[in-house]
């Protein structure tokens, strides 16, 4: 039972519109690392660095701040609660850099140990009621630590303050507005609206997070959705890293996207990204190269700038 809900809620989190966002799910999905001596699944950094070079050739960066739900993977495929806020606060760190979204560092780090927290607690049990659900949250947010400097501790012990009071407010259904600055509220307007009373949105990711709450909590997931039969796949693959049965070897090549300029159309290839592909078509414009690819895990529209 508990695996067909995780699975849901994996699958649920790509019922949206924003390729982007699905792309970097797929790409932390595939960086996943089961450690069955350590009991905890974890992101192979050598992998996920090479994804991302890969990614600023085919992908679009999300341009709004919820980003939240690129965690799912690491969140669902870990039973320990502890080890998994441990990656999470790992993956917060390096995508706030890929992102060029450093101001909201601790906004990012403490909205993750709560989205954390709140997916774990749900999927134990559904039934936990939504003051609860904030309270525990609370006490995780009240117990976090994080080595710093001290300058950076002090911004830290201040975010953690207002994250608190913000929580609080919540708790007592002071509730307000979506403001896409403000990433934790983001996740208590989710808590809100599915508890309490629910709001029309229209943030991609925004509703990928809310989809899967509710999926763990009873509601039937969309299998409507593009390239079904990989996310589908790929959610079978989360319940094998959740059990240690895929004992994934640590990525040990060196890619490079521009290696594929060179394939014609029709020619076939084994990438160490995109794995087995097939070239659809080339076309040079505008100074640009596009290239259209054909892997497992979807079609990829790549961009190559002439240097």
């Amino acid at each position: 039972m508990k695996d067909d809900i995780i699975k849901k809620a994996y699958i649920s989190a790509f019922d949206i519109n924003d390729n982007g966002l699905k792309d970097l799910l797929i790409i932390n999905t595939k960086c996943l690392v089961d450690d069955a001596t350590q009991r905890y699944v974890y992101i192979d950094n050598n992998r996920l660095k090479d994804e991302l070079i890969y990614y600023n050739y085919y992908g679009e960066k999300p341009i709004y701040n919820n980003i939240l739900n690129i965690l799912l993977p690491i969140i669902l495929s870990n039973t320990n609660i502890l080890k998994s806020e441990e990656v999470i606060i790992d993956m917060v760190n390096k995508y706030v850099k890929y992102l060029k979204r450093e101001d909201y560092l601790f906004e990012y780090i403490l909205s993750a140990v709560v989205y954390n927290n709140v997916i774990h607690k749900i999927i134990e049990d559904k039934n936990i009621k939504y003051e609860e659900l904030l309270q525990d949250s609370k006490q995780r947010i009240i117990g976090f630590s994080i080595e710093l400097d001290k300058m950076n501790t002090i911004k830290f012990q201040m975010a953690r303050i207002k994250a608190i009071q913000e929580i609080d407010k919540y708790i007592d259904l002071k509730i307000e507005d979506y403001n896409e600055e403000k990433i934790l509220c983001s996740i208590l307007n989710i808590l809100y609206d599915i508890y309490i009373e629910n709001r029309d949105i229209e943030n991609d990711g925004i509703i990928s997070i809310k989809k899967s709450i509710l999926s763990i909590l009873g509601e039937e997931e969309n299998l409507n959705i593009d390239n079904i039969d990989f996310v589908l796949s790929m959610s079978e693959y989360i319940i094998k890293l959740r059990k240690y049965k895929i004992n994934k070897k640590i990525y040990d090549k060196k890619a490079d996207p521009r290696s594929l300029i060179k394939l014609e159309t029709g020619e076939s290839a084994l990438d160490p990204i995109f794995n087995q592909i097939t070239i659809v078509s080339k076309n040079f414009n505008n100074n640009i190269l596009n290239m259209t690819i054909k892997a497992k895990s979807g079609i990829y529209e790549l961009k190559f700038r002439k240097s």
